[in-house]
């Protein structure tokens, strides 16, 4: 087995519902990871956007000392996102003045970073970061997927933050043709949103704020089991940054999809499109059992040396209540 995608654990979050902070699902994940030569963390592994980054990381460093066990002498490759942008910041910042960003582009973390500090806990496991994505395969393309909030429709807060910030920044004329354009929109709210985070003042009133915005959300249909799944902004996005694949795999959305062989995923080109999922326990995304939701947790993608992606639902056997506790 070449690799094992997994996106959006978002450890640490304030309200618990990191799934992999518990023992026991750790069990489980660490467990079908045993064949694998790569892990790959595909953005959001850790919510640095409800608490100070040393709380964040403290509550991430088991997971990651489990993994760096689990994988002895593999590699984990990092990948951010928009809750854990903070992780690519300082490598973003040290780039040369003028450096262009491309679509895989890899470093070591230094030991001062955020992401260094967890490497020392990882033993012989190497730790890598990516971003803005990277290539598994010559045909096969992953990234987080934050990129998707430039075109998604969906009036999210993201999206709509992002619009916003657009009309100040204004793209080049071909509007979103490069990485670097995607960040320029992006970068200055991720870096608004964690700074929030590290004030206890900012961070109570952006608690406050965003239980209104969920709530809203959930009101006009965007959080629940029938939310739309973003496929034409994933298209868009290819097709902005010029990946040429067979295969694309993102994660952002929360939903694992393709579910089946019959819910075949495809961009205009032919790429086939997949959604890695999440390891949250978010119960207005969810139906009452594992077969009535589209959006059950603890999926992980295995990627092997050829051939589609292959989504596993590690949690499929656990019950409503179990998830919950």
């Amino acid at each position: 087995m070449l690799a094992a995608v997994i996106s959006d654990l978002h450890l640490g979050t304030r309200t618990r519902a990191d799934l992999a902070a518990r023992p026991e699902i750790r069990r489980r994940l660490m467990a079908a990871l045993q064949e694998v030569d790569e892990v790959v963390l595909l953005g959001d592994s850790i919510e640095l956007r409800d608490r100070p980054l040393p709380e964040a990381l403290a509550a991430a460093t088991p997971f990651f000392r489990e993994l760096g066990e689990a994988l002895s002498g593999g590699r984990v490759t990092v990948v951010p996102g928009n809750h854990d942008y903070q992780l690519a910041a300082a490598w973003l910042e040290r780039r040369r003045p003028g450096a262009r960003l491309g679509l895989d582009q890899r470093s070591r973390p230094a030991a001062s970073d955020p992401l260094g500090r967890l490497a020392s806990q990882m033993g012989d496991t190497e730790l890598e970061l990516a971003y803005p994505g990277l290539w598994l395969r010559p045909d096969l393309y992953a990234t987080h997927g934050h990129y998707l909030d430039c075109h998604n429709r969906v009036a999210t807060f993201e999206c709509l933050a992002s619009a916003f910030v657009k009309r100040l920044v204004r793209p080049g004329r071909d509007g979103f043709r490069t990485p670097d354009d995607y960040e320029a929109v992006l970068a200055p709210l991720y870096r608004m949103i964690y700074r929030s985070a590290q004030s206890r003042r900012a961070r109570r009133a952006v608690h406050s704020a965003k239980r209104l915005v969920r709530a809203w959300e959930r009101r006009m249909g965007y959080r629940g089991p029938l939310r739309r799944p973003g496929l034409e902004a994933m298209a868009q996005v290819i097709d902005c940054l010029g990946i040429e694949a067979d295969y694309v795999v993102f994660g952002h959305l929360h939903g694992p999809r393709p579910l089946t062989t019959r819910h075949d995923w495809r961009a205009a080109g032919g790429t086939q499109l997949v959604n890695t999922g999440s390891w949250v326990y978010e119960p207005a995304y969810l139906g009452p059992s594992f077969e009535q939701s589209s959006y059950w947790p603890g999926t992980c993608t295995f990627i092997s040396s050829e051939g589609p992606p292959r989504l596993e639902h590690l949690l499929q056997g656990l019950t409503f209540t179990e998830l919950a506790a």
